[in-house]
């Protein structure tokens, strides 16, 4: 089912989402979405009755060596230019793109990294009200396939993440789970700490859980096919094609969106 949480604060409307959860029996995610496909949670909850009325509750649901596959570059982004906020110290990668065996993972399965790259990112639009990705695999013949996770009622097909340079170590999570035909997701990423409240808001992970990027950061973005959000091991049952994207290296940006095409 799709829950439309309305939010007032003196009689001002907020925000209005769509919330569930992964509904898998682990810890009750908080900002989650599945369109209804799951159970509304406590946790979900949660963000849903926070103090702070204007926050876009948008994010996400309950996320041997081997040749490295090649990220195709789109146009250049210096990320080694672009010191981590936090600490002033540059992490390794770009111009452009990153490869993500470079990250740490959290919350996703560990081989992550190796799985092939079978599309690219040709436009990323930070809006408003969510991110969209434009990718050849999202749609049309060929698209990634629909899985349904444990205890959901309707399928998904990809998930969304991101890298953030920490102390010198870019750190990543794929946690923002699609269906077919959603168009965005995740909420504005630069409002009311989107990203430490909804993304990435507890220790499952890691460096990531709290952080929020500040603008002008640079930050990656990608895409796997399937189910990643708290995915252990390299499931077909979650990912039948076990595939993902090149990691798109862009500022963070301000609260009125930004849009890059590569």
């Amino acid at each position: 089912m799709r829950l439309a949480i309305l939010l007032s604060f003196f009689g001002v409307v907020a925000c209005t989402t769509t919330l569930g959860s992964r509904g898998d029996g682990g810890a009750a995610d908080a900002g989650s979405i599945d369109a209804g496909r799951g159970s509304l949670d406590a946790a979900s909850m949660r963000d849903a009755t926070s103090s702070d009325a204007a926050t876009v509750i948008d994010a996400g649901v309950d996320t041997n060596p081997i040749s490295h596959p090649v990220d195709a570059a789109p146009d250049p982004v210096d990320a080694a230019a672009a010191p981590d906020a936090f600490t002033g110290l540059a992490c390794p990668g770009g111009p452009g793109v990153l490869d993500l065996h470079l990250a740490t993972l959290h919350d996703n399965p560990p081989d992550l990294a190796n799985w092939p790259i079978t599309t690219t990112i040709t436009q990323l639009n930070f809006t408003t009200t969510g991110v969209h990705v434009e990718f050849s695999k999202r749609d049309g013949v060929g698209r990634w396939p629909d899985i349904m996770p444990p205890g959901w009622t309707g399928p998904l097909e990809y998930t969304l993440g991101i890298a953030e340079c920490i102390d010198g170590t870019w750190h990543a999570s794929a946690a923002i789970q699609f269906w077919y035909g959603l168009d965005e997701s995740g909420g504005n990423v630069a409002l009311n700490n989107q990203v430490a409240m909804n993304w990435y808001y507890d220790g499952r992970w890691g460096a990531l859980a709290g952080r929020q990027p500040a603008t002008g950061e640079i930050i990656g973005v990608f895409v796997i096919a399937g189910n990643t959000r708290g995915v252990f091991t390299d499931d077909p049952a979650e990912s039948p094609v076990m595939e993902r994207s090149n990691v798109v290296l862009v500022p963070m940006p301000d609260v009125s969106g930004a849009m890059h095409s590569f």
